[in-house]
């Protein structure tokens, strides 16, 4: 389906369920109306910042220069220039206040510039899942692309130690489909966020504001499928968590198993990436990328861990295969 975008300013939200060629389509749609934004936005910095400034200093010398025409003794000249001065003072006033509004404006936009790593991610891992799909498999996506700090997202308030902070819980990506074997996949991602703020006396009293950020996302793989053609898959938990395998730093927090699904939690960093394009250990990789590369890949993270679902999932399938050859050959 086609991108509304009038629709879309007014709510950032993404849902689709359709074909991934089209799914793909729409994503390029968002990132193109990403890079747009991005675009006007430091136009409207510069903009804001070169009418701001020399607007500001303009009040200031017309201001300044009238103090010192009153307080001088040769009057007469300063009379000669009082219209120049009122005309700069009001051009400057005319600048500074044209600044304000560019920065109302780029302000009131801000919300378009996009978090480039959701719609990313979603690219990322549609196109890596589409040779594991049957021909004519509608693939079901959402995602949440408003700001993570928005009020719809926050869900209380309260006092850690001396900071006041707000806690925010963003489930911002779904994608459910069923692969080509007739196994339902479902990957969703949530993000939590705390803004703290406190304000500090220093020891000459003055008093200063200290706001800081954190937050980790939780990424959740699960498979369902049918328990007659996988016997047993309820007791293979334990053969689930030894088969997981994860990204260095990727902490794995749950695992489920159920007689007819199995899922894996993993906790990332909040500074997550979508793909990290080089290893960190290659040796053409230039040093100033390393830390960067070090951040978690999040699109690494989701095939990893539906590999190690998988094996679970081939083990519990095989020995339901060696169980029914098995009873074949009693029974005869």
């Amino acid at each position: 389906m086609a991108v509304n975008i009038t629709r879309f300013h007014n709510v950032f939200l993404y849902q689709s369920h359709a074909h991934v060629p089209e799914l793909l389509k729409d994503l390029e749609v968002l990132g193109q109306l990403d890079a747009g934004a991005e675009k006007q936005l430091g136009a409207l910095t510069t903009a804001a910042w070169l009418t701001t400034i020399p607007g500001g200093s303009l009040v200031l010398l017309c201001c300044y220069a009238s103090w010192a025409s009153a307080v001088s003794s040769d009057v007469p000249a300063w009379e000669q220039g009082s219209q120049l001065l009122r005309n700069g003072f009001f051009l400057g006033l005319l600048l500074f206040a044209l600044g304000l509004l560019l920065f109302l404006w780029r302000a009131r936009l801000k919300p378009r510039d996009l978090d480039n790593r959701r719609y990313g991610l979603a690219r990322v891992l549609l196109q890596r899942l589409q040779v594991d799909l049957a021909p004519d498999a509608p693939v079901r996506l959402k995602l949440d692309l408003r700001q993570p700090d928005v009020r719809e997202k926050r869900v209380r308030q309260d006092m850690v130690g001396w900071w006041r902070t707000e806690f925010f819980i963003d489930p911002w990506f779904l994608l459910e489909t069923r692969l080509a074997d007739g196994t339902f996949l479902k990957i969703h991602m949530v993000e939590k966020h705390q803004k703290r703020e406190r304000y500090k006396t220093s020891a000459s009293g003055k008093t200063k504001k200290k706001t800081k950020t954190k937050g980790f996302a939780r990424l959740e793989v699960s498979l369902r499928v049918k328990p007659e053609r996988h016997p047993g898959l309820g007791t293979l938990k334990a053969r689930a968590t030894n088969a997981t395998r994860l990204p260095r730093r990727v902490e794995l927090e749950r695992v489920r198993v159920g007689a007819d699904r199995l899922s894996l939690r993993v906790r990332l960093a909040g500074d997550w990436v979508a793909q990290a394009k080089k290893a960190p250990d290659d040796p053409e990789t230039p040093a100033f990328w390393k830390q960067a590369l070090e951040k978690d890949d999040a699109s690494r993270t989701t095939t990893m861990m539906l590999l190690s679902l998988y094996q679970v999932v081939h083990y519990a399938r095989l020995r339901g295969k060696r169980q029914s050859a098995r009873g074949r050959r009693q029974s005869v």
